[in-house]
């Protein structure tokens, strides 16, 4: 059931409409806020607006590089059943060997 769960990010106040309970989004909203504040304070030029992108840019970075680990996982994963249901087919024949000998 979706429901609407308000947080706040950089003095922004927000209202965020999810399925997700709200421990979750005010986790999600608590490490956006300490990233921007991060970077807010260790650059001194740096808007708000800069370190909102930033955020967003690393956090983009990080979904694309967990897309290629699951999509290199997914292969070997492929590969392994591929490999599990030759070997059954393997120990099949053997088994139907012996069976007849």
């Amino acid at each position: 059931m979706k429901e609407k769960i308000y947080v706040e990010i950089a003095g922004i106040k927000l209202g965020i409409i999810t399925e997700e309970g709200a421990s979750y989004v005010e986790k999600i909203a608590s490490t956006v806020e300490e990233q921007i504040t991060a970077m807010i304070k260790s650059q001194r030029n740096c808007s708000l607006v800069e370190a909102a992108l930033f955020s967003a840019m690393s956090y983009c970075s990080k979904g694309e590089e967990d897309a290629k680990k699951v999509k290199n996982l997914e292969t070997q994963v492929a590969l392994y059943q591929a490999n599990m249901n030759r070997l059954k087919k393997e120990n099949e024949e053997i088994r139907s060997k012996l069976a007849g000998q």
